[in-house]
């Protein structure tokens, strides 16, 4: 079994060593002697510097296309070209002889080699542009002269021939703006460089005189209204804002004059108006847009109230959104004792505004109105004391006056012993409705000095007295026996001894007659003569009779002067109930007749006093519709509106003080008390009101604030009709 093994092994063996010898020799020996090499064809064209390039090559072997695997290779390319394979592609970018070697390679009939020449040449310098267009006198022209070809940048320069003035050439381009009296023909030589590479074009350029075309315009700020456009000042079209025109056929060589309406009034308007930015403009050959810009501008008109108290400039026309600045005096005088003071301004819209300073934009037509209040001088007189309340006040105001000190000392020497003058009324309240001067009255007290200078005259009299006592001491003559002659001398020295005038002494006895001793005698010496000794009593009356007498002349110099009485003093509303008036003084005695009529008659007199100003409600005097004005947008919008005038009254509302006593009664008066209303003004405000907007009053207003009241018809009289 193991034999038969080796058998078949061995066998095998010796056949595959067969096979492979067999093979082995017919592919040596057999392909050695019959096989060729690759034979490699093409023909690669010239290329130009710049232009796209491509070539391929092909290959036979043994008269029959070469295997798959057969491997190309190219070497030597020019610059800007690439082999893939046995193709060449790319575009050339330097001139010149290049030599390229091209090999394939094939694994059954082997490898082959072949050299080429590739020649690159620079494209020829043409010009592509060989004319150019027709120009016109003041008409911007531009054309460009384009050539191709050579290598690197393209120079261009006009190497002969001119161009009309107004033109220029550079680097290929002609440009500007033929000026006038330049139509015709000119011829042009251009060069065009491009490496090493030249060329050169003639050109022919024609300028005719032609004509150009002008549109006008006008900018659509002019809301309402048209203008007419004027060529040269004639009339050839008529705008309205948003609108054009074209003007055709204008000569380039002359300058014409476009010119519109410098201001245009809307129909029907009275309060604004268009003014033209410029209405005219100077045109020639190449201008071809023209446009003309409106603007509106408002009526303004700037007064006072009460109207002339105050001159001040800016009425007139202003232009939208522009600032407005008019300043109003702070004070207008009237006279000495009355002036007027600003109060506000009013502007169109109803808003006021304190300062005296109207600083505002202009939005609107309308009045600014300076508002003044009547200023009254209030004057406090008083001869004592300081005041207040005096100086200007508002009219209708009512104003509280004061002095103090209440009390002040009088001058001299009534004053030093606390004589005073006491103010009788030393503070009210003054209406104001004109110049007004409240008098202070004082009343002299006499009161203190009646006290003081009688204590004082006392005081001055026992001092007098007691100098007098002093000096009298030790000089007391002895009493006198009255019964004897002789004279009883005093004892050296004599005592200090107080003797009553009338002393009661016993008599002394009866001594024989002694020498009489001469009496002592006071001499007191006045002026150059020669007076009787004075008592103490009659010493203490004349300095007593002095100080009066001193008293009395200060009076009599007008230093003091007495207290006045009521009749004296002056009629002051301010010192006196305003429910209690003076009855007015009847000249002579009134009869018994007239006694018993006025128990019947009643006295009447009347006072008032204004309280305050008042307004009514507003009240729907009419309704029309809307007048809708052509062009007016405000107006449009308001289509199938209603214009609404309302209005409403202002009164002045008074205080009346009717005297029910008898006619020519004393004192002062009393009745009853009304309050009645007078007409100041009736207030008109014209609106207008949308379709579907609702009828209310004015709102702001300047009558805002005021007090509104009902006034029932029986309390309303004529202003002619109030007392003085």
């Amino acid at each position: 079994m193991n034999s038969y093994r080796h058998v078949l092994t061995a066998t095998f063996r010796i056949l595959c060593a067969c096979l492979i010898l067999t093979c082995l020799y017919t592919g040596l020996f057999y392909g050695r002697v019959d096989a060729a090499p690759p034979v490699i064809s093409g023909s690669p064209p010239s290329g130009v510097v710049g232009t796209p390039y491509s070539t391929s090559f092909s290959a036979t072997c043994n008269s029959t296309a070469c295997s798959a695997g057969a491997v190309w290779s190219i070497s030597g390319t020019p610059p800007g070209l690439v082999a893939s394979g046995r193709t060449i592609t790319g575009t050339p970018t330097a001139q010149g002889t290049y030599s390229i070697d091209v090999s394939i390679n094939d694994p059954t009939w082997g490898s082959s080699t072949e050299s080429y020449i590739i020649y690159i040449t620079v494209p020829a310098l043409t010009f592509s542009t060989t004319s150019i267009p027709t120009a016109a006198v003041r008409q911007a022209y531009s054309a460009s002269i384009v050539a191709t070809g050579g290598t690197g940048t393209i120079s261009y320069a006009m190497t002969s021939g001119t161009l009309p003035s107004g033109l220029t050439f550079n680097n290929g381009q002609i440009s500007g703006t033929p000026a006038s009296g330049t139509s015709g023909s000119y011829s042009i030589t251009v060069t065009a460089t491009a490496g090493s590479s030249t060329a050169q074009q003639s050109y022919t350029l024609t300028v005719e005189r032609g004509s150009y075309d002008l549109t006008v315009s006008i900018s659509s700020g002019l809301e309402e209204g048209q203008t007419r456009v004027y060529l040269n000042n004639t009339p050839r079209a008529t705008l309205r804002g948003g609108e054009s025109y074209k003007i055709t056929g204008l000569d380039p060589d002359t300058t014409s004059i476009i010119s519109v309406d410098n201001i245009v009034t809307p129909s029907g308007r009275t309060d604004i108006q268009y003014r033209a930015e410029s209405n005219s403009a100077s045109v020639s050959g190449g201008i071809s847009q023209l446009q003309f810009t409106y603007y509106p501008e408002y009526d303004i008109e700037i007064t006072s109230s009460p109207t002339g108290i105050a001159s001040m400039s800016g009425s007139g026309w202003h232009r939208e959104g522009k600032p407005l600045n008019v300043s109003a005096p702070q004070e207008v005088a009237k006279d000495a004792e009355s002036q007027y003071r600003f109060a506000y301004w009013l502007t169109p819209t109803g808003e006021k505004i304190s300062s005296a300073t109207l600083n505002t934009v202009v939005e609107a037509a309308g009045k600014y109105i300076a508002t003044y209040d009547m200023y009254y001088r209030l004057t406090v007189d008083s001869k004592y004391g300081n005041t207040t309340g005096g100086g200007w006040q508002k009219a209708g105001s009512t104003v509280k006056w004061s002095v103090s000190p209440e009390e002040v000392a009088m001058p001299g020497i009534a004053g030093f012993f606390g004589g005073k003058f006491k103010a009788l009324l030393t503070s009210g309240s003054a209406l104001i409705e004109g110049p007004k001067t409240v008098t202070v009255q004082w009343d002299p007290d006499y009161s203190t000095p009646a006290v003081t200078i009688p204590i004082t005259v006392l005081v001055i009299a026992g001092l007098i007295y007691g100098i007098y006592a002093l000096t009298r001491r030790g000089r007391v003559p002895q009493p006198v026996n009255p019964w004897t002659t002789q004279v009883q001398q005093p004892p050296p020295p004599p005592p200090p001894v107080y003797y009553p005038p009338y002393p009661a002494m016993p008599l002394p006895p009866l001594q024989p007659p002694q020498a009489a001793i001469p009496p002592q005698t006071t001499v007191v010496m006045i002026g150059e003569g020669l007076k009787k000794p004075q008592s103490t009593r009659e010493q203490l009356m004349e300095k007593f009779g002095e100080l009066l007498q001193k008293y009395e002349d200060e009076l009599s110099q007008g230093r003091d002067l007495p207290a006045p009485t009521m009749q004296e003093l002056p009629e002051m509303a301010t010192l006196i109930d305003k429910k209690e008036l003076p009855a007015p003084e009847y000249a002579g005695a009134v009869d018994s007749t007239a006694r018993e009529e006025s128990t019947v008659e009643e006295c009447g007199s009347t006072s008032k006093k204004l309280l305050r100003t008042v307004v009514t409600q507003w009240k729907n005097a009419s309704i029309k519709p809307v007048t809708v004005i052509p062009g007016d947008k405000k107006s449009a919008a308001l289509a199938g509106g209603r214009t609404v005038t309302w209005t409403r009254e202002s009164y002045n509302e008074w205080e009346m003080h009717i005297c029910k006593l008898p006619l020519g009664h004393k004192g002062m008066h009393k009745g009853v008390t009304e309050i009645v209303y007078s007409v100041l003004d009736t207030i008109s405000e014209e609106r207008d009101y949308g379709p579907k907007q609702p009828l209310k009053p004015p709102i702001p207003h300047y009558t805002d604030g005021m007090p509104e009241i009902n006034i029932p018809a029986s309390q309303i009289i004529p202003p002619d009709q109030l007392p003085a």
